[in-house]
């Protein structure tokens, strides 16, 4: 049954994911038989959402609370005062928030957009989902269940709506056509950037045009952790303008390794896509747009290398679209177990717990492999996600030229005993001095004071110095750094390691213009870590956070540093405050409610 009601979807996202999500829930709709688009909330034409009847509303919360750019417009329009309470009375509708619970406002815009839509007359069909980067499962752990109850409270208006269709077929999102013609010698210009090329731009995104100054090493080469601090120029005619907390985003490519492994893939299996193949691109549905980018074609390697995500670790939809493909019975079965809610422990356990990439399930279903076609491999990898790393430097002492970033190349061994490499952190690992790159600067999270003389407690494990260096080095350059006013308790492990940016910051101590605090887990048997150096000047932070009304910045690791770091603050408010705990806990909370207290993790 073909409804002639249209399902609207929209998303507000920083990552993109947001839009991948939406996308996934227009491929549901369009598989039960509704039409209607998938676009950014600032794409659509807000006017007419009084005219809706049924939407979802797809969104991320940046910063401390802040909506995505893509949704500033459209959720300004939503706060005017002068809109009627009834205003959107006919709308029924469905909010999904993908946040991180690490962070103290989480999912703060999904909840604040839910809100505002009933305060305008909207019917919510469903409470709204409150997904959790944090959890096993990720944001699906909310999101699936969330979904199906969705669609089942919709079959209350709906009562025909199909139950199996989903399972059975998938919808592509365009027409993909492959230009077989060409060869390796005149296949591609592989470096050029997809997303910018002959001068396109994202009308959401201030994009940059970068030069590799510097790539440099500031690990001890013995250290088991290789950190890069990468200076960055700006190559066009333009002055950059970024403050200390501000993030550079930076979309990271595929390694030769990876690509070369794709397609050696697509030869085994016979599978007829070169790299010099060109890839057309067209709109196959009316409510589905080819994005800019895709207008003229592109060659399979630009795809390989700059597209897809090759890192990624495959989701349930993943294994239900091999299963689709698939005509060997075993690993059909073993795909249809492992995208099934029920095989989701299994899935746990094989995909998301080994960190095992999309290419290593494609050598593991071989069979299911080479039934591939170009439609479901468009299908099957998710496009690679822009990365965001706290800018290391001054903006002011660089005049608007330069820009530095603090990164920690990721490797690791998970129980499959193979290397797992961060994408984004090897590719900037690979830059050589000299290699373009684009990129844009976006707000942070972490708000300064603008009064000079407030004190600032800066906590920060390993790479999230990055962040404070660009304060620190703000101050040095107009003059207000002072000993009594930046406080920096730095955690590595070992002192002549892994001491990041470790002359500037003594400089910094010896001229009375920081007071620095240093933990080195691995000097010594016992490990001591910033949590510990916090305990032992407790009197004199007491003094600061009580008496001056200091602020406090955490940044760094996710996992258990924050927590920890935290407890360490509670303490000093229950010993030094002569408080009890609960009193300390709550006086926590309300420092980081009022601003004072900031946490930037990852």
């Amino acid at each position: 049954m073909i409804y002639t009601e249209r399902f609207l979807v929209l998303y507000g996202s920083q990552t993109f994911t947001a839009q991948e999500v939406a996308e996934r829930i227009w491929r549901t709709t369009k598989l039960l038989g509704f039409k209607g688009p998938v676009q950014a909330m600032d794409d659509f034409s807000i006017s007419k959402l009084i005219h809706e009847e049924f939407a979802l509303f797809v969104c991320s919360t940046t910063g401390q609370g802040d909506e995505p750019d893509n949704m500033k417009r459209f959720w300004k329009f939503l706060l005017r005062k002068n809109l009627p309470s009834n205003s959107l009375v006919k709308l029924k509708f469905g909010v999904i928030g993908l946040g991180d619970s690490s962070y103290a406002k989480f999912n703060f815009v999904a909840k604040k957009l839910h809100k505002r839509l009933i305060q305008l007359g909207a019917t919510p069909i469903l409470d709204l989902a409150l997904c959790d980067y944090q959890h096993d499962l990720g944001h699906d752990a909310v999101l699936s269940p969330w979904l199906k109850n969705f669609l089942a409270t919709l079959r209350n208006y709906f009562p025909n709506l199909p139950t199996d269709t989903i399972k059975s077929s998938f919808v592509p999102r365009w027409k993909i056509s492959l230009i077989k013609t060409g060869s390796h010698e005149n296949g591609a210009a592989f470096n050029e950037d997809i997303y910018f090329r002959n001068g396109l731009k994202d009308h959401f995104l201030d994009t940059s045009y970068f030069e590799v100054e510097k790539n440099i090493r500031t690990t001890d080469e013995t250290h088991f952790q290789d950190v890069r601090l990468i200076t960055l120029k700006v190559c066009e005619d333009k002055v950059l303008d970024y403050k200390p907390g501000d993030v550079f985003n930076i979309r990271p490519r595929n390694s030769k390794e990876d690509v070369d492994d794709l397609f050696e893939i697509f030869d085994t299996h016979n599978l007829d896509i070169k790299p010099y193949y060109r890839l057309k691109v067209e709109q196959y549905h009316d409510d589905m747009p080819v994005q800019e980018f895709f207008k003229d074609p592109l060659t399979m390697y630009e795809i390989a290398e700059q597209y897809w995500d090759l890192k990624a670790y495959p989701t349930q939809y993943v294994f239900s679209l091999l299963a689709l493909v698939s005509e060997d019975k075993l690993e059909k079965e073993k795909c249809l177990e492992l995208s099934s809610a029920e095989g989701q422990e299994d899935w746990l356990n094989y995909s998301r717990r080994p960190k095992r990439t999309i290419l290593e399930v494609l050598h593991d279903f071989h069979k299911s492999a080479s039934k591939l076609t170009i439609d479901v491999l468009f299908e099957l990898f998710c496009s690679i996600k822009p990365r965001s790393f706290s800018i290391a430097s001054s903006c002011l002492s660089s005049n608007g030229t330069k820009l530095e970033l603090l990164v920690a190349v990721v490797k690791y061994y998970s129980k499959l005993k193979r290397a797992r490499l961060g994408l984004a952190s090897n590719w900037l690992k690979s830059l050589q001095n000299g290699d373009k790159v684009y990129g844009w600067i976006k707000k942070g999270s972490l708000k300064f004071p603008e009064d000079k003389d407030i004190p600032q407690i800066f906590v920060a494990p390993g790479t999230g110095l990055a962040p404070f260096r660009s304060l620190l080095q703000e101050k040095l350059y107009d003059g207000t750094a002072n000993k009594d006013v930046l406080h920096l308790f730095f955690g590595c492990r070992y002192k002549e390691k892994d001491f990041h940016c470790k002359e500037e910051l003594e400089k910094m101590v010896e001229d009375k213009q920081l007071s620095l605090y240093t933990a080195f887990s691995r000097d010594q048997d016992n490990k001591i870590y910033v949590q510990h150096k916090i305990a032992e000047v407790s009197n004199e932070l007491w003094h600061l956070i009580n008496n001056k009304g200091a602020y406090i910045f955490i940044s760094g690791n996710a996992k258990n540093m924050p927590d920890n770091v935290r407890d360490a603050f509670i303490d000093v408010f229950n010993t030094c405050g002569d408080i009890d705990m609960a009193e300390a806990k709550e006086m926590l909370k309300d420092i980081e409610k009022n601003g004072r207290l900031q946490v930037e993790t990852w």
